[in-house]
Parts: C-alpha cells; structure tokens; sequence
C-alpha cells in the first residue's frame, strides 16, 4: 500500500518497549519494533530515553540508531531543551540536564507552577550558558550516533520558567503562560539544536514539540515560530481535532500528534521503570483511528505521529499501528474494509468476522472498567488498601464475559498465527475479569 504522507512516526519512551529494563530488552525489543516499522510502512521512530546506562548507555544507542538507518527507519532521540533528562538519562553525564545544573545552580528554571520550588530538573533557556550546553549536547549527539534526526521538547506547562528574564518572552507571547509549550522557548532552543544536527546531518528531521492547542487556535502568538528555521517540522496535539477553516499554518511542515497510538506494555500490568500510560491491556480502538485519519488530511498535515506507543508484540498496538496506516492511506476505507484486509490475514478468514466484532466491541468494555483495572493491578503491585479503590459493577463484569466468549469462538477457527494472537488477547480478558470480580468481593 502506497504512503501519500510524508512523516509516518511512532513515539516511544524506552520503558514503554523495554520489558525488562535492561540493555538486552532494549536491543531486542527495539530492534522488534523496527521489523515491524520497516515491514509495515512507518519510517521514523522518536525514543525517549535514547541513551540510559541502565539499558546500556551510548553503545546500545548506537547499536539502534545503527539497526534503524540499516532497515530505512529514521531514529528520533527526544531531546529535553529544558527538562526531561536533556540529551542523556545518565546521572552524571555531561549531558545529562540534572547532573549540568546541579554543577550550575544559577541556571535552574523558576517553575510556573512553584516559582519557590529549587529544582535542578529545568532549564532556563534564557542565559548564555544553557544555550552553548544544548549548542554542544546537539553536536555530540549528532557526531556520535547515526540519528536520522531528533524530536525536541522544552520546558512542559507549569514547569515553564518564570525567572525575571523571561519578562520580555511573556509579554511579548500572550499565550506563555495560558497554554502546554512556550513558542517563545521553542523560538531560543530549536534553532540552536537544528544548527548543530543539520550542520552533520544534512538530511535529518528536527522535530518540535508545540503540544496543544494546534495553530487555528493559538493564532495569536503563533507567528513567534516563524523565526524557527523553515524545514524543521512542527509537531501539533491534535488528537482528533480537524482544522475546520483551513486556517494556514504558521510553518512549512506540519505534523500531528495523537496519543492514542497503543496502550498496551507487553503482559506485564506496569512497566518496570516510570510510564504514566501504558500497562497491560486490550484496548483496539479502530474508529478513532479512521477519524484521525480523515481529520489529517482534512486539515492539510504532511505526516502523523502516534504517541504512547508500546510493543507490536500486544495485537491492540499491533492492529492499531496498521490501522492508522491503512487509514492514511486511503482516508475512504472502511472498518469493514480494513477488517477483511488485515484482520482476515492477520487471524483467518473464518475468524475475521468474530475478531472485528471483539475489537469494536472493546473500547467500550475497556472504558467501563480500565478505572478498575489500573486501580486493583497497582494496589497489588504497591500494597495499597483495598477498600480506597474503585468496584467493578455487574454489567461490566457481564460484559467481559461475551468479550471472553468471543475471543475464545474466534481461536477455534482463527490460522495459527491468529490463534497466537488471541492467546494474549483471552490471556488479558481474563485478567481484566479477575481483578473486577475481585474488586467486587
């Protein structure tokens, strides 16, 4: 199938795909994700935690970054200019953010929602010293990993910096303080980060964070990003929002985000290492992802990038990941027509119709008790007491029960390949109904 846009990205943080935290995991599974890219149609893939000695550092990285450009897979380390751990997650890396500013103190962000607050976990764009440090992280990164190009955040919502030298940015930017990102720390930090990438990488993607809202409704201040250079990409929150008025964009190039891209993390209930999505699930959501679909194109994107995205190894992420392809695509495909394409090759012909049902059906189901779920898989994880969390109802329990019956019509009449696949899905079904009936007794 023929790929009319241009970016076609998966973003991951490393302990969404790692399972366990470790370098072997990270290799592996990496390299997993990757196959499935390259094999599938996606040609960009933005890592979070690029570089962790707890995963094995710089030679890891490089041995992924390497895999990517060897299968045609662009590799995107997520850059913090301004938080996030900056460039590595090593403490005690030169280029680590918290290890540079607990060495220079005076560069510490005064944070929106604390301003008392001491943190050495936030940059201050606004000093010379924290410009030349991401001057020369970008040009190590760049020099040392065959990157095919770097997805930039700066400082997130309440932890913009409020110092007295952003008096001028803040005045100057009426949305500053109102909304997610500061155009006016993107307009400081991307073009030094761009400079230093393009000047080794002539051909790499510098993507920006802008988070939400997208332009047609920040138009206020939006012209602040014009003094970012013009082939660097803009990446907008759009979830399903669509640009009714064709509003023109602020930039050349455009991306939209949206951070339904799967949820689930392996058969583990959690990650071994912080994640604020993902955990184990079942949770395929087709119609979002032909509304998505038809929205960026209806409001003149170049390209998608799917957040939250977890292991191809879970069949909700898998199904998800092909959908959101397909649909970009061809914008005028039905669920119908999608199904009997890939859910009939991915699970047989004879249990298509069975496997469709079950993954229209879930959203729904998966909605009516992830509340429970996530509440009683932790509770059993942490030790917390039992009576301060949320009950499953009877229906939902009901409800589970058909879900678990389908899935078990559909192995007896899917290919081996699917009966693979549904082993992990009844695996969930039946945890989702052990821990709601547990919540209930």
């Amino acid at each position: 199938m023929s790929q009319p846009l241009t970016y076609r990205i998966l973003w991951t943080w490393d302990s969404w795909v790692c399972d366990p935290f470790d370098a072997e995991s990270y290799i592996s599974e990496y390299k997993r994700l990757i196959d499935f890219m390259a094999k599938s149609g996606y040609n960009g893939l933005v890592i979070w935690g690029f570089i962790d000695d707890r995963h094995g550092g710089e030679d890891s990285a490089k041995r992924i970054a390497g895999y990517g450009a060897d299968k045609g897979i662009r590799i995107m380390p997520g850059v913090g200019a301004g938080g996030y751990g900056g460039f590595v997650m090593t403490s005690g890396h030169p280029y680590n953010l918290r290890t540079f500013v607990e060495k220079h103190p005076h560069l510490a962000a005064v944070l929106r929602h604390n301003p008392q607050e001491t943190t050495s976990e936030w940059l201050c764009l606004y000093q010379e010293e924290s410009l030349e440090w991401l001057r020369e992280g970008a040009a190590w990164l760049a020099q040392n990993f065959e990157i095919g190009g770097v997805n930039i955040e700066t400082n997130e919502m309440g932890c913009i910096d409020v110092c007295p030298r952003t008096e001028a940015a803040t005045k100057n930017e009426p949305n500053r303080l109102r909304y997610a990102a500061s155009f006016s720390d993107l307009s400081i930090a991307v073009p030094i980060i761009y400079e230093e990438v393009k000047r080794r990488l002539d051909d790499a993607w510098v993507t920006y964070a802008t988070y939400e809202p997208p332009w047609w409704h920040r138009q206020e201040d939006s012209w602040i990003l014009k003094g970012i250079p013009a082939d660097a990409i803009a990446q907008w929150n759009v979830e399903l929002e669509v640009n009714e008025q064709m509003v023109p964009p602020p930039v050349k190039h455009n991306v939209a985000l949206i951070h339904s891209g799967g949820w689930s993390y392996h058969l583990a209930p959690f990650p071994p290492i912080w994640a604020f999505t993902q955990y184990r699930c079942f949770y395929p959501n087709l119609e979002e992802a032909r509304q998505f679909a038809q929205n960026v194109h209806r409001s003149g994107f170049e390209g998608y990038v799917l957040g939250n995205v977890g292991s191809p190894v879970m069949p909700d992420n898998e199904i998800a990941y092909l959908a959101y392809l397909a649909f970009t695509a061809d914008p005028g495909m039905t669920v119908d027509e999608f199904s009997r394409e890939f859910i009939g090759r991915l699970y047989g012909v004879k249990a298509e119709p069975f496997v469709k049902q079950l993954m229209l059906t879930q959203p729904g189901v998966h909605h009516s008790v992830a509340h429970v779920y996530r509440d009683w898989s932790d509770a059993e994880k942490s030790g917390r007491t039992k009576d301060q969390l949320h009950k499953a109802t009877q229906s939902s329990v009901e409800d589970l029960e058909k879900q678990l019956k389908l899935a078990q019509r559909a192995y007896g009449l899917a290919s081996a390949d699917g009966q693979r696949r549904l082993r992990t899905i009844i695996e969930v079904l039946q945890d989702y109904l052990r821990v709601c009936r547990l919540s209930m007794s």
